[in-house]
């Protein structure tokens, strides 16, 4: 047996049924059909593999395989990788590498410091030197990724090995000692401080929530919205635990967003921590982007997770409980006393979050017709997408998540052109569900060419391109500052996406009436192939 024929058959029976790559001038040696139940999807740039098999495996949970050829294979992988660890997705990161025999870094044709590079931005890199060991690293790898916070690892593969001849009796021993990789059993609780905790919990008058994505993946959604409900206490989301409880929920009050109240134009933020006088920071994760900055750090801080990373002088809560969360969430419902009341600034956030505010800011104030359209469409179940750019703050508002991983956003790493291959991902990890993307014209384009893997894949998502020429996200960040922008660095020519859809195998049209988007979206879903809507777009950039 060929070493990468073990390597893909282990990969198999540890659980990865799907690699997204480019493979090099190693295919003579790795051959993707030694394991017939493996499906391989060809990328037109490895970016897009990187963050396909994230997107699949953070709403499944399993992990998938991103491979590049090694050199500039890999390192346009990075950026795909560095999303995944920052936005806390398990996927097995693998790479070639030059011969042995040649691997002097930086001095042999394309030959980089792959684990020097990636050791950075994953859990966990090693490099094959064994062939016999692919099974156990694979299998250690992989129950590295899947545990505590979980996150990208990644193996280099020499290609002189790839080649290699094993025993066939040994090779096959080794395989039948693998299994399917599991996540470790989780803590227990506390229950001393858990007793601590419904203390503060009890002597609060005001307490808030902020949900992060630890929730969902724990799949304990229903225990966080009972114990809201049980004490009547509000709750924020981030980008990542958008749906962590229905947006139209009493209780819940809007996303994280330290842009807020320049969209809105009022103290909205003063208005949700005026009178707060307890944090509770539950599944909290601090790249999540919900950072203390957004309240008064005065205001006492409890994260209450499985697991967390201490912040050194960035951020120090008051206090950090590690524990079940599904059972810890219970024991504070269930032994907790005091009903909450809602305090009139928390009211008033709410009511100007809930009204329109775009009536005097041009053809912004479709933005919101535009993300209502959409989810529309997609119903409850349905999957948004969003690409990095202005239009993810107003996605992140006002769109009315009702379920977890029904919005997928780059939130922690923001990897702009993340929106397209996302859709592509979520699509083929949830082949019956309705997704749609949102991009912008600027991060659309930079992976516009895997349009082409969407037509030939037939992977039917809806890609809602919203063109203003330009950069909007930075023409907006420049008027924070002045009152004018540097036009060469922000505004872009016009492409006609209909006609670069069309060339690339999918369908499109261009919009221009937004009152039409929802027939157009449920006639494109009815096609069951990718398709593209051009809709024109003027933002208020002075937010």
């Amino acid at each position: 047996m060929k070493s990468s024929e073990l390597f893909l058959r282990s990969v198999y029976k540890l659980g990865i049924q799907n690699v997204f790559g480019i493979v090099g001038g190693e295919a003579q040696s790795m051959q993707f059909d030694e394991e017939k139940n493996i499906r391989f999807y060809l990328t037109r740039h490895e970016f897009t593999a990187g963050i396909m098999a994230d997107t699949f495996s953070r709403v499944t949970g399993n992990p998938q395989m991103c491979y590049s050829t090694f050199g500039p294979g890999l390192t346009n992988m990075a950026t795909g990788v560095f999303s995944a660890i920052q936005d806390r997705s398990p996927i097995l990161v693998v790479s070639a590498q030059v011969p042995t025999e040649e691997i002097c870094f930086n001095q042999t044709h394309q030959c980089a410091d792959n684990i020097s590079l990636m050791r950075t931005i994953t859990k966990y890199a090693v490099e094959i030197r064994n062939v016999y060991e692919i099974p156990s690293l694979l299998s250690k790898a992989l129950t590295i990724s899947i545990n505590g916070t979980p996150g990208p690892v990644y193996i280099s593969f020499p290609r002189d090995l790839m080649g290699k001849e094993i025993d066939d009796t040994l090779a096959y021993n080794l395989l039948d000692r693998l299994k399917p990789i599991k996540k470790k059993e989780g803590l227990g609780i506390d229950i001393n401080k858990l007793d601590q905790i419904v203390e503060k919990i009890d002597s609060a008058r005001h307490p808030l929530i902020i949900a992060g994505n630890q929730i969902i993946r724990e799949n304990c959604c229903e225990e966080l919205e009972k114990l809201a409900e049980s004490k009547n206490i509000p709750v924020m989301a981030t980008l990542s635990s958008k749906g962590v409880i229905p947006s139209n929920h009493p209780l819940f009050l809007t996303t994280a967003n330290k842009y807020i109240e320049r969209i809105f134009h009022e103290d909205i933020i003063k208005k949700i921590f005026g009178k707060c006088d307890l944090m509770l920071l539950i599944g909290y994760d601090f790249g999540e982007d919900a950072k203390p900055s957004l309240w008064n750090d005065a205001i006492e801080s409890i994260v209450i997770n499985s697991h967390y990373h201490d912040m050194g002088r960035v951020f120090q809560p008051s206090m950090v409980y590690l524990g079940n969360l599904s059972k810890s969430l219970e024991y504070l419902r269930k032994n907790s006393v005091t009903i909450k009341s809602i305090p009139n600034n928390i009211v008033e956030a709410k009511n100007i979050i809930n009204q329109d505010i775009f009536s005097d800011q041009g053809q912004t104030k479709n933005l919101k017709n535009i993300i209502c359209s959409i989810r529309g469409s997609l119903g409850k179940d349905g999957i948004l997408a969003v690409d990095v750019g202005l239009h993810k703050l107003y996605a992140a508002l006002f769109d009315e998540t009702e379920k977890p991983n029904t919005f997928i956003s780059s939130n922690v790493c923001g990897t702009f052109g993340f929106g397209l291959p996302a859709a592509l991902g979520v699509k083929l990890a949830k082949p019956e569900t309705r997704v749609c993307v949102v991009c912008g014209d600027g991060g659309f384009h930079s992976v516009s060419q895997d349009l082409e893997t969407a037509a030939r894949y037939n992977i039917a998502v809806v890609i809602v391109v919203l063109n203003d020429n330009s950069f909007g996200m930075i023409k907006a960040c420049q008027y924070f500052s002045r009152d004018e922008i540097f036009s060469p660095s922000v505004d872009l020519g016009k492409v006609d996406f209909v006609k670069l859809a069309q060339a690339n195998g999918v369908e499109a049209e261009y919009l221009d009436d937004i009152n039409l988007l929802k027939d157009t979206m449920d006639r494109a879903f009815q096609k069951n192939k990718p398709y593209l809507i051009e809709i024109p777009i003027t933002y208020c950039y002075k937010m």
